[in-house]
């Protein structure tokens, strides 16, 4: 008999468990929330990266991203020294360097384009969890539905309007909520460049 109950306990636990982990997913509170949404941003600027790596020459890459150097570098000492032969060097290559520019820039719009739906919607779905409400009378954040992040340091007044809120926050005082999607952007930026840096993507 006490084993029966015993396995039924062990069945219910089984059962409910995971039930008790979606109903809390995604987690609304920081640091779990800061957290979750880096995760998140990180699995997506890898995938970028693949996407990228296999629609792109990266031969290809390195070669026009040289050439556009060369160019710029080019201009730079045509500035520089007035000189008519160097001036006439870069107006000889101007058609081609709209080419190559032109070139390099639809060889990074594609995976961007692959990448948009999947964003829109990553934004669309998350915004349900991680759009706080503000207290413009208390300067209180409530964290309905969810707090994306804190930031436990000033930030310049000119920015708080543009990407978040200087507010009270329960547990953590008087601290900086960025809106969630500029946090992800954050983390992409970031994660975006080492995985590019790595693959090959960002050429020197």
């Amino acid at each position: 008999m006490y084993i029966i109950q015993d396995i039924t306990k062990v069945m219910i636990n089984f059962i409910t468990s995971p039930m008790a982990v979606m109903q809390s997913f995604p987690p609304t509170e920081p640091p779990l929330s800061s957290i979750f949404i880096l995760i998140v941003s990180f699995f997506v600027s890898l995938a970028s990266t693949l996407v990228s790596r296999k629609m792109i020459d990266v031969e290809k890459l390195r070669r026009l991203t040289r050439e556009t150097k060369e160019y710029n570098k080019l201009r730079m000492q045509m500035l520089k020294t007035a000189d008519s032969k160097l001036k006439l060097k870069y107006e000889r290559n101007a058609d081609r360097m709209r080419k190559v520019q032109s070139e390099l820039t639809m060889m990074n719009m594609k995976p961007l384009l692959i990448m948009f739906l999947p964003l829109i919607l990553f934004f669309a779905i998350f915004s349900n969890f991680y759009s706080f409400s503000f207290d413009e009378v208390t300067h209180t954040v409530t964290g309905n539905p969810g707090i994306p992040a804190v930031i436990p340091f000033g930030l310049p007044e000119q920015l708080l309007f543009a990407i978040g809120k200087l507010a009270e926050v329960d547990g953590w005082g008087r601290v900086f909520v960025p809106n969630y999607i500029w946090w992800y952007f954050g983390g992409s930026i970031v994660f975006g460049s080492i995985l590019r840096k790595v693959s090959g993507l960002q050429p020197d």
